[in-house]
């Protein structure tokens, strides 16, 4: 009997071991698998929240910045055309109003809204559109975005077009990474449509005339008598390869010199100015500088024209580049 008992013991051992390990396995098939899929999705989870917060990174190199830039520009640019008609004054630094303007909305420390009595740069200057960005991206991303402007500059390189710059350095931080970058940003947009400041301050004390940059479509072969007269009907300006016309920007500060790549050009209409009759060329830089004042016998009176814009004369230089004969000019004295 004691050694039956014995087996028997052995026998229900035997049993519980092989219980236990199935239990082990069961274990083991059930939930190991389970564990590397749930692994397997904190690992995708958190891919995709990295690849979602690059793209907004890239979209703020690539996309966001550039178009802040572009609408500041405009903004700025027709604040500080605004900003000189108010004062009659030219800018002493363009590139300084420029950046202040532009950053902060004031000008010599003063908003420059409360100078024009135009709501342009309120709520609208580049520190502004920054908060807006760093503002959405916090809600909609949960990150947190640093960005430092170091620099804005205001230039030319072609006659019809603004272009300015913007040295940035932006940080983007989450719980799962953080992305660090600096950059320059680069826009450009187009003069048309904006009103000339040269004009405006020297027309001050007479009554303003406005004169908006329009490009003229008339080749530099193509001038003669009919497409000046259109010139002056429609106050457009042209670009002279080899002139010594001022750019847009020069007209700022009234820098009224050659610009190597920019320089334009529009003819100042005797019907809108008093008096009419004077003794200079009408092309808009010289007017006002009064190169020719003292010179009369380089000036012509442009008679072809007479009917419709009395009292329009022209430097000699200006009367061969337009290709108006001696037909339609005579010597002024």
């Amino acid at each position: 009997m004691g050694k039956v008992a014995k087996i028997s013991m052995q026998r229900k051992g035997i049993f519980f071991t092989l219980i236990a390990i199935t239990i082990m396995a069961v274990f083991i098939l059930v939930f190991t698998p389970q564990a590397d899929i749930s692994l397997q999705k904190d690992t995708q989870a958190i891919r995709t929240r990295i690849g979602s917060i690059d793209n907004y990174v890239n979209d703020l190199e690539n996309r966001y910045f550039e178009t802040v830039l572009r609408a500041t520009t405009y903004k700025t640019l027709l604040s500080l055309i605004f900003y000189i008609n108010s004062t009659g004054a030219y800018l002493p630094d363009m590139d300084s109003a420029f950046s202040e303007v532009m950053l902060t909305g004031k000008i010599n420390g003063v908003a420059i809204d409360t100078v024009t009595g135009k709501k342009i740069m309120t709520n609208n200057t580049l520190a502004d559109w920054n908060s807006r960005i760093i503002e959405t991206a916090r809600d909609t991303l949960n990150v947190n975005t640093t960005i430092t402007v170091n620099r804005v500059s205001v230039f030319q390189t072609k006659p019809w077009n603004i272009d300015s710059a913007m040295d940035v350095s932006f940080s983007v931080s989450s719980k799962v990474a953080d992305w660090k970058k600096s950059a320059v940003i680069k826009t450009t947009m187009e003069i048309e449509g904006l009103p000339d400041p040269y004009y405006l301050v020297n027309t001050k004390s007479t009554g303003s005339y406005t004169n908006q940059i329009k490009k003229s479509s008339v080749e530099f072969n193509q001038w003669g008598i009919s497409k000046v007269r259109e010139h002056l009907r429609n106050s457009t300006y042209a670009h002279f390869e080899d002139s010594d016309a001022p750019s847009f920007l020069m007209r700022f500060t009234n820098t009224i010199t050659s610009s190597g790549c920019c320089g334009i050009e529009s003819l100042v209409n005797p019907n809108k100015i008093n008096p009419s009759d004077q003794k200079e060329s009408y092309a808009d830089y010289l007017f006002w500088t009064h190169q020719y004042a003292n010179n009369c016998t380089q000036l012509y009176n442009i008679t072809g024209l007479w009917d419709e814009f009395r009292y329009f004369k022209l430097d000699f230089g200006h009367a061969a580049r337009y290709n108006i004969t001696s037909q339609d000019a005579v010597r002024t004295c």
